[in-house]
């Protein structure tokens, strides 16, 4: 039998992965439910934050000593940052260590458009300097003459903690080293005459000036009211080495006090140093925003402490890395958030509300772009509590929230990967044996007939499978044999009939021919009009069965009692055939559902077929049962019981199993019809026909299972 074109579509196993694929909302789900944990945990940092804010501006309450600036008379005096120095400085000439903070640089000029600009800042214990003078033609030093003022040179003017000025002259002889000696009063010779090597420095000569670059210990500039002095000696004559300009930081008329420094208050970072934590950063300032205590850093403390930097960062640099980082948006390098010129003064929006008396939160994104800052501010009052003297500015990262979610991310994805990886690994193997088994059954059901569509012999693998695939295989077989048994039927059915209609027409046959030679005799005449009948019989059986299942569909159906049925029809049956009928029912009413005339049809088929085994001086028995949804009509006979390899085909079309004890006369029943009209009439009703063999004595049961009405 050839199969017919296969229509394309998907087969069995991409629907079952494709199934298998929603298990991707499960990952879903989690990223969603972390997202909204996130929110929450920085939240909840935020608030943990202000009130730390709030805590350490408790401690600042009052003390306006710690915000009061120093008073002196040099108001027009320019004061000189020191900024705060993140990495070590290398003297080398250049501005590169300095972190742009050349643009902020302090420019001091003279009336002819010479002049320089100076740049400060500190780091441990050593305050560097960045010293750009403008000049087209420097007179460098030369190593003959004993007087320091015959070249262009740097000075420096400081007080120590005793109000003494001290005096410093950095010396070049082009570019490289710098030579710093402590000089007199008249700035000409070096007292002593030995260089100060405690300051050190290098020169770089530039086409439109040079540049300084030189470190001095931080004492020298003494203590909180630090000050420092910056003048320009500028030598326009190379031969007769006379100055011919100074330009200082400071007024002309030299009083003894220079520019004053300003530098972080030590007490103020002495009391946040018990606060500082290892991943936060607490700024206090001042009224004008200027930085007066800062301590702490932030860092990235996702990189482990036995990984390298450098290691750490071609780590998490990797498309897993940078995939996580998407995913919980945290950054795949250090947090670098350093900007100096904050170091000294800081100019914000939500400070200035801090300024106006209202704490807040804010977040932002760190200077590196990658990491967000969460900023917590409190204002600092004064001890009336009225007055605003500062604010503390408390900054932290989310990277602790964001790596533990990460982490979270990290074991979602992993296992949530390993899920799918195994669940679609398993549904691979299930469809292909799931495959496998309906394609044996399609090549077994496909041998089941030949070319011709003839039924034959198959044996049908797997039927002993518990599934839905072993039901199927069952119903197949089950099918198959039906359709065998059916073609068996059609196979025959002419030899049948043949049989059943030649002897009837044989019968009239042979009348006719004894007519013709004996017109008168009149038992020839019965004898044609009984085979007759017969024929009528058989073809009126046939017809019967053929429109039986047509009729019982388009019959009304109606509730009726069946007791009451069967006590009428066992009255009028007892008065019709000789032999005796037992009834047992139950004393209340049976209500069903159906078709009364159907019902007493049936009844009819197992009547006659009890009739036809039962002996005759045996009753036949006609028993009801009911339980709580069904009833059980019986119809037993004690006549000869059936073979059990018998019992499953009683009720097929033209199966019959008459003997010589049986009337040959009921054609009907001889061609096996009765039977099977009585299980179609029990199946329209909903319920089923089987017979069985009586256990303790010789006899046949036929019980019919019908539902109650409801």
């Amino acid at each position: 039998m050839k199969i017919g074109h296969r229509i394309l579509g998907l087969g069995l196993t991409p629907k079952l992965l494709l199934a298998g694929a929603c298990l991707l909302i499960i990952p879903w789900l989690g990223l969603q439910t972390l997202q909204a944990m996130q929110r929450f945990l920085i939240d909840g940092q935020a608030q943990a934050q202000l009130l730390t804010a709030r805590g350490i501006a408790t401690l600042f309450h009052g003390r306006d000593d710690l915000f009061i600036e120093p008073s002196d008379d040099n108001s027009d005096f320019a004061d000189i940052p020191l900024y705060p120095l993140a990495g070590r400085i290398l003297l080398d000439g250049y501005k590169e260590d300095w972190q742009s903070l050349d643009e902020h640089a302090l420019v001091f000029d003279s009336d002819n458009g010479s002049g320089f600009s100076v740049l400060l800042g500190q780091n441990g214990a050593h305050i560097y300097g960045l010293v750009r003078v403008r000049d087209t033609s420097p007179v460098y030093r030369h190593p003959g003459y004993l007087r320091l003022d015959h070249s262009d040179h740097v000075r420096l003017y400081t007080n120590d903690d005793t109000g003494q000025t001290r005096r410093y002259q950095l010396t070049f002889e082009g570019s490289g080293r710098i030579t710093t000696y402590a000089m007199d009063t008249a700035w000409q010779l070096a007292d002593p005459g030995s260089p100060e090597y405690r300051i050190r420095g290098q020169a770089r000569i530039m086409a439109d000036g040079y540049q300084l670059e030189f470190a001095l210990p931080r004492d020298f500039v003494g203590g909180d009211s630090a000050r420092l002095g910056v003048a320009m000696a500028d030598v326009e004559d190379s031969r007769e080495r006379v100055i011919a300009r100074l330009v200082k930081s400071f007024p002309s008329v030299e009083q003894g006090i220079y520019n004053r420094l300003i530098i972080r208050s030590p007490e103020t970072e002495r009391v946040l140093e018990s606060l500082a934590t290892s991943d936060a950063r607490i700024w206090v300032l001042d009224r004008e925003l200027r930085v007066r205590a800062a301590v702490g850093e932030l860092y990235d403390d996702s990189i482990d402490e036995d990984i390298s930097g450098t290691e750490a960062i071609e780590t998490r640099a990797g498309l897993g890395g940078l995939l996580l980082g998407r995913l919980s948006g945290t950054g795949q390098l250090p947090v670098d958030d350093f900007d100096p010129r904050q170091t000294h003064s800081r100019e914000d929006r939500f400070l200035r509300a801090a300024l106006a008396g209202e704490g807040g939160v804010s977040t932002r994104l760190a200077l590196d772009g990658e990491h967000v800052v969460v900023a917590a501010t409190h204002p600092i009052m004064h001890r009336d509590n009225h007055t605003v003297i500062g604010v503390v500015l408390l900054e932290q990262t989310t990277n602790a929230i964001l790596n533990l979610q990460s982490r979270s991310i990290q074991q979602i994805v992993l296992l949530s990967l390993g899920g799918l990886i195994a669940v679609s690994a398993f549904v691979l193997l299930f469809s292909s044996r799931l495959t496998w088994r309906i394609k044996r059954l399609g090549n077994d059901t496909h041998r089941a007939c030949d070319e011709q569509g003839r039924m034959q012999a198959a044996k049908f693998r797997g039927r002993l499978a518990g599934d839905e695939i072993g039901d199927l295989t069952r119903q197949i077989e089950q099918l198959l044999a039906r359709l065998e048994r059916y073609q068996q039927f059609l196979i025959a059915i002419p030899r049948t009939l043949r049989h059943e209609i030649n002897n009837p027409l044989n019968t009239v046959g042979t009348s006719l021919e004894h007519l013709e030679n004996n017109p008168d005799d009149r038992r020839f005449l019965a004898s044609a009009r009984r085979g007759l009948h017969r024929i009528t019989t058989i073809t009126d059986s046939l017809a019967e069965a053929a429109n039986l299942e047509e009729a019982l569909s388009t019959e009304h159906m109606e509730v009726f009692d069946l007791t009451q049925l069967l006590t009428n029809y066992v009255d009028n049956q007892r008065r019709q055939r000789r032999q005796t009928i037992d009834l047992d029912i139950p004393p209340q009413a049976v209500w069903l559902r159906g078709s009364d005339m159907h019902i007493e049809q049936l009844l009819d088929k197992l009547l006659d077929n009890a009739a036809d085994f039962s002996p005759a001086d045996q009753a036949i028995e006609i028993k009801l049962d009911t339980d709580r949804s069904q009833c059980f009509m019986s119809v037993t006979n004690h006549g000869p019981p059936i073979p059990e390899a018998q019992l499953p085909e009683l009720f097929q079309l033209f199966q019959s199993r008459r003997d010589k004890h049986t009337d040959a006369g009921q054609a009907g029943q001889h061609l096996g019809l009765g039977l099977y009209i009585a299980r179609l009439i029990c199946e329209r009703h909903g319920g089923d026909l089987k017979a069985e063999n009586l256990k303790l004595a010789p006899g046949v049961v036929f019980t019919a299972r019908l539902p109650l009405a409801d």
